[in-house]
Formats: C-alpha cells, sequence, structure tokens
C-alpha cells in the first residue's frame, strides 16, 4: 500500500491531529469570531476536550502563522507575563504590537485579579474597531474555575466577547475519531463500546489509548491488510497505570500528605485525593466533594480550604502541581492534566497507602476522630485558646473550637450535639484550668461529658493560675499537663498574646502537642 502513515501521526497526543482531527459543532461559529474585527473569544473546558486544538485548526485553514499573523503565549511559559503584558502596553501607548492578535493559553493560572484587569483591556480593544479596521485581538483559552468563568466581568464586554464552554465529546465525535485512525491505518479495533468508554469523552485521552493499543499489537504504520485488532482492557489499563505511577504517584503523594503529614492526626488532604478519585469529571465543586465524604470527615475540609492552592503550589519547597490540578477557594477543583485524571480514576488506594507509608490493614482497624483537638475552657480565658487554636490550625490540625463552628452549631440542640463531640468526636481535649472553670455550667456539663465517657488518655489539662493546679471533679493532678500559668500572667497583664508569649506558647504547648499526635500511628 502506497502513502503509508506512521502511528504517530494518526493517534497524536502531541500537537494537532491531521488524520483524526474531529471538528466540534462550534468550529464554523469560532472560526467566524476569529475572523471578526474587534471580537475576542474565551474558551473554556476541561483539559483534552480540544478548546487549543480548534484554535489552531482554524489557523491552518487561514494559513496563519505563529509569530506573524497572531502570538501564542502559555500561561505555563516562564516568560508568559512579559509576552502578555508587552501586547496590552503597547496598545495602551497607542503602539501596534508585533502580532495583532494574541493567543493566551491556560489563562486559568492568571490570578482573579489579573484576568479583570485583561477583561477591561479587552473591552477597551473592541471599542478601537469603529476606529480602526483590524484592531489588535486576544484569544483565551483555558479550564473554567469550577463553573466559574474565567472572566469575571465579561458580562460587560457583551456582543465584543464570543463566548463558548467546551464539554466533553460525545460518544459519536470519539467514534468518528477512531473511525478516521482505523482508515488511516487500515486496522479494526474490537469492542469499540468499551473504547469509547475508557475515553470518557476525552479526545486526547481516545487518542492515548488507541496509541497504546495499537503499539502493544506492533501497529506503527499502515497495514498492507486489513488487521482486527483485539485487546484486553485491563491489560492495557494495567500497561497505562504502570507506566502512569512512575510519573504521577509522587504528585499524588505530595497532595495527600499537604502542608503538614500527621501519622497520628487527620489527613483531610488525603481525603480530598480519595474523593476527587472518585469523581470522573474534569471540574470538580468544593460542595461535591464535601457531600463525598462522610460527615465526621467533613470539619477536616472545611478546615484546609484557604490552604489547599498552598499545597498545590509551593514555591519555598519547590512544588508546583497546577499543570495537574488547580484550585479556587470560592469554587473548587480542575483536573487540568487527562492522564492524570485517568490516573486518579484507576488508582489502587492500597498502593497509594503503602507509597506513603500507611499499612492498609490499620485503616479497617483504627478509630476515627472528626477533629484532633477539643478546647474545654471558661470564658475569661479565650485570648490564649484562641492563639493556640490559630497555632494549631496553622499546623494544620483540626480542631473544634466554638467560633469556628458558629455556623454548624447554628439551629442544632446544642446539649445534643456538644454530648457527641465532647463524648467521642475529638482525638484528645485540652482543658484549661483555671479559677473560672469550675464554676461555669458549661465547662461542668463539657467535664463530665469527657471524664464519663469510658475513654482513657485523651484529656490533656492546661493549667493557667494557682486554682488551676488544683485541678477538677474526674480529672485528677496526676495526670500530665502542660504549665502555661507565666504565660498566661503575662497576656492577662497586658491584654495581649506579645511575640515572646507565643513562640513561647509554641515551645510549651503547640509542638508537644504535634509530638503527641505524631506518635499516634493509626490512620483517620
Amino acid at each position: 500500500m502506497n502513502g503509508k502513515k506512521k502511528l504517530v501521526e494518526v493517534f497524536k497526543t502531541i500537537g494537532l491531529p491531521q488524520y483524526t482531527y474531529v471538528k466540534p459543532a462550534h468550529y464554523g461559529e469560532v472560526r467566524a469570531d476569529v475572523e471578526q474585527p474587534g471580537k475576542h473569544l474565551l474558551i473554556e473546558g476541561p483539559s483534552g476536550t480540544g478548546k487549543t486544538c480548534v484554535i489552531y485548526k482554524i489557523f491552518e485553514d487561514l494559513k496563519w502563522t505563529n509569530g506573524t499573523d497572531f502570538l501564542y503565549v502559555s500561561c505555563r511559559d516562564a516568560n508568559a507575563e512579559i509576552q502578555i503584558n508587552n501586547f496590552f502596553e503597547c496598545i495602551s501607548n497607542s503602539v501596534s504590537p508585533s502580532c495583532p492578535m494574541i493567543v493566551i493559553d491556560d489563562f486559568h493560572l492568571l490570578s482573579v485579579t489579573r484576568r479583570m484587569q485583561i477583561g477591561g483591556n479587552l473591552k477597551r480593544l473592541s471599542d478601537r474597531a469603529y476606529e480602526q479596521s483590524s484592531p489588535p485581538k486576544a484569544i483565551l483559552i483555558g479550564i473554567p474555575a469550577s463553573g466559574i468563568s474565567l472572566l469575571s466581568d465579561a458580562y460587560d464586554l457583551g456582543p465584543r466577547l464570543g463566548s463558548y464552554k467546551v464539554t466533553k465529546a460525545s460518544d459519536n465525535e470519539i467514534d468518528q475519531l477512531i473511525t478516521e485512525g482505523e482508515i488511516a491505518l487500515n486496522i479494526l479495533f474490537e469492542d469499540r463500546d468499551i473504547l469509547l468508554g475508557e475515553s470518557a469523552g476525552n479526545f486526547w485521552l481516545a487518542q492515548y489509548i488507541c496509541s497504546k493499543v495499537c503499539a502493544v499489537k506492533e501497529v506503527h504504520e499502515t497495514q498492507d491488510e486489513v488487521k482486527i485488532l483485539s485487546f484486553d482492557l485491563l491489560g492495557i489499563r494495567q500497561r497505562l497505570m504502570s507506566e502512569l505511577s512512575q510519573r504521577y504517584m509522587h504528585v499524588a503523594k505530595t497532595f495527600a500528605k499537604g502542608k503538614k503529614w500527621r501519622p497520628g492526626g487527620n489527613k483531610p488532604y488525603l481525603e480530598l485525593l480519595l474523593a476527587l478519585a472518585k469523581v470522573p469529571d474534569s471540574v470538580v465543586t468544593f460542595d461535591k466533594i464535601l457531600n463525598l465524604v462522610p460527615d465526621r470527615r467533613k470539619p477536616g475540609l472545611k478546615a484546609i480550604r484557604s490552604r489547599i492552592a498552598e499545597v498545590i503550589w509551593d514555591p519555598s519547597k519547590n512544588i508546583d502541581m497546577r499543570k495537574h490540578i488547580a484550585f479556587e477557594s470560592d469554587s473548587g477543583f480542575s483536573i487540568e492534566d487527562p492522564l492524570f485524571r485517568y490516573f486518579l480514576s484507576n488508582l489502587q488506594i492500597s498502593d497509594l497507602y503503602r507509597e506513603i507509608g500507611i499499612e492498609p490493614d490499620n485503616v479497617e482497624h483504627s478509630k476515627l476522630y472528626t477533629y484532633d483537638i477539643g478546647f474545654s475552657f471558661a470564658g475569661e480565658v479565650r485570648l490564649i485558646v484562641e492563639t493556640i487554636n490559630t497555632e494549631l490550625k496553622n499546623e494544620d490540625v483540626v480542631t473544634f473550637y466554638d467560633y469556628d463552628q458558629q455556623s454548624f452549631l447554628l439551629a442544632l440542640d446544642l446539649e445534643n450535639t456538644l454530648k457527641r463531640i465532647y463524648k467521642e468526636s475529638c482525638r484528645y481535649y485540652l482543658v484549661f484550668l483555671d479559677a473560672n472553670y469550675s464554676e461555669k455550667v458549661w465547662t461542668k456539663y463539657e467535664r463530665d461529658i469527657m471524664t464519663k465517657s469510658g475513654r482513657k488518655n485523651h484529656i490533656i489539662p492546661i493549667l493557667l493560675d494557682e486554682k488551676g493546679t488544683e485541678g477538677t471533679v474526674g480529672i485528677p493532678t496526676t495526670i500530665g499537663c502542660i504549665d502555661l500559668r507565666s504565660q498566661w500572667a503575662s497576656i492577662v497583664k497586658y491584654g495581649a498574646v506579645n511575640k515572646d508569649t507565643r513562640e513561647i506558647l509554641r515551645n510549651r504547648c503547640i509542638i508537644p502537642l504535634l509530638e503527641k499526635l505524631d506518635t499516634f500511628t493509626t490512620i483517620v
């Protein structure tokens, strides 16, 4: 057969497919907007759904070249901000940029503030359509921030912006891709329905899996005679996972450990990862994640919500997982890498446990606690409690502190709710003993529950004054305690926690508590 085609040319995982490109239904509309002077484009959708490909296919059909007709910039590039700034600065100074059009890919990686600034720039650019026949324009491509538009003020652009939300491919579109690949290589796949299901509506993943099946069957170019390819899906998946584990297991491990890995404490980042693995979607809201975890795990996830982005990108530790997963606190997650999505969906949890250093048997037999630390105190000592609570939360310790739980406690029967919390929900309880503790109604109630729960070694007394050294009913003075009398006296004297006192609190209280949690070796 003449004109044989190479496998790497047919099922292509890098660049624009030549033989297996499937034009989406919106192709014609996007092309019209590309050619329309003064009209910008915003293309949003999960990774691997053909967002960038549709633009490059249009450029190919128009015979446009990068660096002349358009400037392509990926926000993953080190100099991306410089190129973007240069483009808009030229325009603001009434100077024509080197290219009349900028394509900003991975636009979601820019900060919300920067996106808003670009949105304002686009509006001003479009207004020039009344003055110029072909004013500069921009095409923005990215993964939606869990359903929230990449341009928060896009409504102000109105007809100046062509906005397209790309969803996953239909079975018909994936089927067309496979058919065109079969024709190009003169092959037939058995069990096409299995290939469709495994592709999960992702063009890129379909290309990757078909390429793997062909490679396993040693089909590297167009066959002289039609070759039927049978395959063992589990075998193919195992081959893929073996390869992907080398690439992504360290990513999963880094995310699962979070900012502060603590063997004996809650593991909310691990809970997050396991929940994400259950959802086949590329875009997952935080609320959806919460609905997937047991109620007792939700407080831990809520507690770290504001710090998840710091785990994904932490320059101080040379950690950057943004090319795999993105997160915005107000919305949720975007799985940017389709192969990482596939890896999560097929990840064996026991493999992850072993990688982290958790014995799978311990998972089945360990006691689950909603909180690592709970507090019992009289209101007069709230300032020191609040300081300790803040320090513990900064170490990703999951705490039960009443002011943090106000929305949770609203409309609940406090007596029954607190009974459950102070009986079984916290691994350890810090009891702040001072002259007021034994006199308060609620502290007596909390103390009675903690001391009569049938548990042992779960109460840690904190001594704040001489009266506190006498202990209280049910909490003998022989229990190992933390003596903070001098620090509390200083706080009372100055009405604030100064830097020196805070450092002493860390040394005498926070660090011992962290070590206590670390020595508790069963999983949450």
